[in-house]
């Protein structure tokens, strides 16, 4: 398997799982999952969509980066004692600056966005519907992106963000913990897996049965879920070409996560979700064509996934301003709202995708290129 080539399924799968989250927070303002009679829940449950995206992080990363597990199987080939050691500066530091330039100038951005709305609005006599989430102090930790790392206990600025800070934490212990998964071999790798999960059955009920938790207490979803996402593609080759595997997880994974969600059973649908990742990826492994077969409009959502979960704070923004000024409420004019929501959310990401995303991270790549071997 090309670890660099495009999975087709993962990236229709951040289609839906933006899809997802937009949807639940639209609902927030217009409660229309009132209407749909027993996949209610299903709405309600959007939030899980960011799981999805803790756990498709880790995967990828591990996939896409392999020379940071290469050095550890380099070792192990050359029979080198067992010891800690941290993977080369010059890989840590690309694979970093890498990870920064995919997330950081659609974050800036998105704050900048932000801070000119608010400030032509007060220039107008607008007040923003909570000022307290716009102060100084939080505008530092979002630029730091440390708002999701225990001192923000709500949203502040560009409120989806907090999940971005997370992820940016999980960056940064990355190369030692796949560098370890690789060193430690596939039997390691199964008990975090295991661990993870169990971790995160464990935050679940001590959160009264629920994985929503954001802004301070994002970690706790973010760093069990991350960690299962690496092991899995650790262990992927194991299984990768038993067809009854594949097949099993994505038919039980799916009707998993469904159940889960439809029931708000929250631990269910994040198993089902990760069965449903994991046979994609044991399906790439394998060298067979994408089980989703080519879906040209959601592989290109997909791309766009990110800028798109990055920009509908900033519609919601707009569009609750303007409600706010025509003395309207979102659930009487529900499509004007909705369909704003949508409009000025798919305006924004793809401005950003094509203007801030994409050319930061080729800019990236090219910087960050690893130097030719010099010939003697």
């Amino acid at each position: 398997m090309n670890p660099r080539h495009e999975l087709t399924d993962l990236t229709i799968c951040r289609a839906f799982f933006a899809a997802w989250v937009f949807a639940y927070h639209v609902d927030l303002y217009l409660n229309f999952s009132r209407v749909l009679g027993p996949v209610a829940d299903l709405i309600r449950h959007g939030y899980l969509g960011v799981d999805g995206f803790f756990i498709l992080s880790g995967l990828i990363l591990a996939r896409v980066h392999p020379e940071i597990g290469g050095e550890a199987q380099h070792n192990m080939a050359a029979h080198a004692p067992l010891r800690f050691q941290l993977p080369s500066a010059g890989v840590t530091c690309r694979f970093w600056g890498k990870r920064l330039a995919r997330i950081y100038p659609v974050h800036l951005a998105s704050i900048v966005v932000l801070a000119c709305l608010i400030g032509g609005g007060l220039a107008v006599g607008w007040m923003p519907r909570d000022p307290s989430r716009f102060g100084l102090i939080s505008l530092l930790q979002n630029l730091f992106l440390v708002q999701g790392w225990g001192g923000i206990s709500q949203g502040a600025w560009n409120y989806p963000s907090w999940s971005v800070s997370t992820e940016w934490a999980g960056y940064l212990v990355f190369p030692i913990a796949w560098y370890l998964m690789a060193y430690s071999g596939e039997v390691v790798s199964l008990q975090i897996l295991i661990a993870g999960f169990t971790v995160t059955g464990l935050v679940y009920f001590l959160n009264g049965q629920s994985l929503n938790l954001a802004f301070a207490d994002g970690l706790y979803r973010f760093f069990p879920e991350f960690l299962v996402g690496i092991a899995t593609t650790r262990i992927v080759h194991v299984v990768a070409d038993v067809s009854a595997i594949r097949l099993a997880s994505l038919a039980g994974g799916s009707f998993m996560a469904l159940l889960g969600a439809s029931l708000g059973f929250d631990l269910l649908a994040v198993v089902g979700i990760w069965l449903v990742l994991f046979a994609f990826l044991m399906q790439a492994d394998a060298e067979r064509p994408a089980i989703l077969g080519c879906r040209l409009a959601l592989t290109w959502l997909g791309r766009r996934s990110y800028s798109f979960y990055m920009t509908f704070a900033i519609a919601e923004l707009l569009m609750s301003q303007y409600f706010r000024h025509h003395g309207w409420t979102p659930q009487s004019h529900g499509f004007i709202f909705g369909v704003g929501m949508l409009t000025i959310t798919l305006g924004l990401a793809l401005s950003f995708y094509t203007m801030v995303e994409t050319p930061c991270r080729q800019l990236a790549d090219r910087w960050l290129m690893v130097p030719a071997p010099v010939q003697t």
